[in-house]
C-alpha cells in the first residue's frame, strides 16, 4: 500500500461484510451472559437473549447437533433492516443440570451463537436473578416445581465462529457443584 491511502477505507468481500454484520447484531442483543446447556447430548454455550421471540441456532450448528431440521422457506424483518432467512424448524432435546424439556429452534443461515430466547425461559419456567454486583443467576424449575440455579457466565464476544469458540468467560470462577453438572 501507498503511503497517501487510507488505511480506513477499504472494501469487504460478501463474505466479510455478512460474517461482520453478523457479529455487530449478536453483539448488540440483550443478555445477561450464557450458560452451559446440553443440546442433543452434546455441551454447548447458549446465550440467553429472554426478550427475543423465538430460539435460533445456525444450519451448520444444527447439522453438527444432529437436529432434525423440517425445512422451511420463511424471511423474518431482522435488527437494522437485515432480513434473516429462517431455512428450518427443529425440535430438540435440551437439559440443564437434571432439568430436561423439548424445546423449538429456527434455524438460519446466519453463523452465530446458540440463542436462548423466550421459548426456552417458558419451557424451563426459568428467571433470571439479579443481585449486584454477584453475576446473575439462572433460576428453572423442574416438572416438580423444584427450583435449581445456574450461574450465568458473563461473556466477552472473541470471535465468531460458532456456538463453541465465541465466548470467553469473564465471570468469576464457579465451582462444577454449583453448575450442577
Amino acid at each position: 500500500m501507498e503511503d497517501s491511502e487510507d488505511l480506513n477505507k477499504f472494501t469487504l468481500s460478501s463474505a466479510q461484510t455478512i460474517e461482520e454484520t453478523n457479529h455487530q447484531v449478536v453483539d448488540n442483543l440483550p443478555s445477561p451472559g450464557s450458560i452451559a446447556v446440553k443440546l442433543n447430548g452434546y455441551n454447548c454455550e447458549g446465550l440467553l437473549c429472554p426478550g427475543l421471540l423465538f430460539n435460533f441456532i445456525s444450519e451448520e450448528e444444527a447439522q453438527e447437533l444432529d437436529f432434525d431440521v423440517h425445512p422451511q422457506d420463511i424471511w423474518m424483518p431482522g435488527i437494522c433492516d437485515d432480513d434473516i432467512k429462517i431455512s428450518g424448524i427443529a425440535l430438540a432435546s435440551l437439559s440443564i443440570g437434571g432439568v430436561f424439556e423439548t424445546t423449538s429452534f429456527l434455524v438460519t443461515q446466519k453463523i452465530g451463537p446458540l440463542i436462548l430466547g423466550k421459548p426456552f425461559m417458558k419451557d424451563f419456567s426459568a428467571v433470571i436473578n439479579y443481585n449486584e454486583p454477584e453475576p446473575p443467576i439462572l433460576k428453572v424449575s423442574d416438572p416438580g416445581g423444584i427450583k435449581h440455579l445456574f450461574p450465568i457466565s458473563q461473556v466477552e464476544r472473541t470471535s465468531f465462529q460458532g456456538i463453541r469458540s465465541d465466548f470467553k468467560d469473564t465471570s468469576s470462577e464457579m465451582t462444577s457443584a454449583f453448575i450442577g453438572f
